[in-house]
């Protein structure tokens, strides 16, 4: 392994060692090349992270907003609107690009698409779509063969492939996403509610604005969904908030591999809801983040016992 973190695999060997004897002895964990392998998923997921981290100092070129602009980046796009006052429209790109994500092939293309109207109308921007909801669920619909067809509208992300490419369900999730942010007026405001309610404090905010996504369809009826758009708004300085727990309620690969690890079986019938709490403790002992704790598990159970770097 190469790159940023990678001086930490023994530290986190350690950890791992010390998670072993505090909370086991783990049998998804019993083997040496397991304990190796998920403490390279540890540094992965960290560099992730990272990568967000060291664009936060970065200028950032309008066009990274544009579709087919030849640079389109939604992430670098979010920053450059944010920066600029624009926090409205920060939060309903950063919900395009978390909806859609970056295929490992495809990359932006399917957001790019939807977002710019397949290259012959508007782009939906925040502001476009809330003065014309009908206009997009309509190109949407006039577009049914170019979603079908995955050569020309790209793909949904790793994390998102079980998505639907139907218009009408695509017209759905816009439709109630943007509901919940204007649920308020605006997303400063939904702030400014959900902290007379809760408090100010990131995670207490973090978690009442996750449930508060219930009825997003297909985005928040579910969790991984809500949970990559709120760490998403944290990690990128959009909303002051970062998960206080994992969040296994309802997911998949992250449940998976939290069962392999305490259980040695992926299919073991435990509840996402009574595990969470004895895997949310695991960062007692880590030290590095729910959301870290979350991703490395889900892409550590994938190949268990030889390290494989997962993306989009």
């Amino acid at each position: 392994m190469i790159g940023l973190h990678k001086d930490r695999i023994d530290e986190f060997l350690t950890k791992i060692g010390q998670i072993n004897q505090h909370f086991g002895p783990l049998p998804g964990i019993a083997t040496a090349p397991r304990r190796h392998c998920w403490a390279q998923q540890i540094v992965s997921s960290l560099r992730r992270i990272s990568y967000t981290d060291t664009l936060l100092v970065r200028a950032v070129d309008s066009l990274r907003c544009v579709p087919y602009s030849g640079i389109f980046d939604p992430i670098r796009g979010v920053l450059y609107l944010h920066r600029n006052g624009h926090l409205d429209e920060a939060v309903w790109l950063t919900f395009i690009l978390t909806h859609f994500g970056k295929h490992a092939v495809d990359e932006w293309k399917l957001a790019e698409n939807v977002y710019g109207s397949f290259g012959v109308g508007p782009t939906w921007t925040f502001a476009e779509y809330t003065s014309n909801v009908a206009a997009f669920e309509n190109m949407l619909a006039a577009n049914q063969n170019n979603l079908e067809n995955v050569n020309v509208s790209g793909r949904f992300s790793n994390h998102r492939k079980f998505e639907s490419k139907k218009p009408q369900e695509i017209a759905k999730t816009f439709r109630t996403f943007h509901e919940w942010q204007t649920e308020f007026g605006d997303f400063r405001e939904r702030l400014i509610v959900t902290h007379a309610q809760v408090g100010q404090e990131p995670q207490a905010t973090f978690d009442a604005l996750y449930k508060s996504m219930r009825n997003v369809s297909r985005f928040g009826r579910g969790r991984l969904g809500r949970f990559d758009f709120l760490t998403m708004l944290g990690k990128l300085q959009i909303a002051p908030i970062f998960p206080g727990s994992v969040y296994l309620d309802k997911a998949s690969g992250p449940l998976d591999g939290a069962r392999l690890l305490l259980f040695g079986d992926r299919k073991h019938k435990i509840t996402g809801k009574a595990l969470e709490p004895r895997v949310d403790a695991l960062d007692d002992i880590l030290q590095v983040g729910k959301q870290v704790i979350e991703d490395s598990l889900c892409n550590w159970q994938k190949s268990p016992d030889a390290y494989v770097y997962f993306r989009g």
